[in-house]
């Protein structure tokens, strides 16, 4: 045994644990303590915006929405440039996505909350020309009230990859953030609350 090593060492017979000297239990300590605010610090970042939903990359974000125009599902006509001076979520979809059946009850959740206030609201497109008579009747069994449109140029314009996505455009009719995969409204109002710190209309 080196001379170095202390005695009773672990593996030795007889051996006791060894006593951590004062100033090595200071750093063992320390580095705790330093984790311990790494994990706080990690914990306020992650809650500084909504978690579930994944804010995705897209060229548009920052630049003028495309424009959306089209027949309503339900009758009449509607465009994304007339609901400008409020926070509108255009959200791609079709019946046979089974994410974007699930998001639906969050969609209506989201809706019916701001529905009184008139400062956001949901605009439906349908992402499949040919699905179109289906997801009519799908959001009419499920009491979505909004607008919805068939306009395939959109899908176009928007650069779709994948359903369910969903673009929150800003009441000055710019793009706030492009979200991928299912919406919840509690981190939808989220977004609105963090644009309109950052000055992109009402919350």
């Amino acid at each position: 045994m080196s001379s170095l090593e202390p005695p009773g060492e672990a593996g030795e017979p007889g051996g006791v644990a060894p006593v951590v000297p004062p100033r090595r239990r200071t750093v063992l300590w320390s580095a705790i303590g330093a984790a311990v605010v790494a994990a706080v610090l990690v914990a306020v970042i992650a809650s500084a915006q909504p978690s579930s939903q994944v804010m995705g990359q897209s060229p548009l974000l920052g630049k003028p929405a495309p424009a959306v125009s089209g027949p309503g599902l339900a009758g009449g006509h509607y465009s994304l440039a007339q609901f400008k001076g409020r926070w509108v979520l255009v959200n791609f979809m079709a019946t046979w996505c089974q994410p974007c059946q699930a998001e639906m009850p969050q969609l209506v959740k989201f809706s019916r909350q701001h529905a009184g206030k008139g400062d956001a609201m949901v605009l439906t497109v349908a992402d499949d020309p040919s699905n179109v008579g289906q997801l009519r009747n799908f959001l009419r069994a499920r009491g979505a009230d909004w607008p919805a449109v068939d306009d395939p140029e959109a899908t176009v314009a928007y650069g779709l990859t994948g359903l369910p996505s969903s673009f929150l455009v800003a009441p000055d009719g710019t793009v706030y953030a492009y979200l991928l995969g299912q919406v919840n409204a509690t981190e939808l109002d989220g977004w609105l609350r963090q644009g309109a710190a950052k000055g992109f209309g009402p919350a």
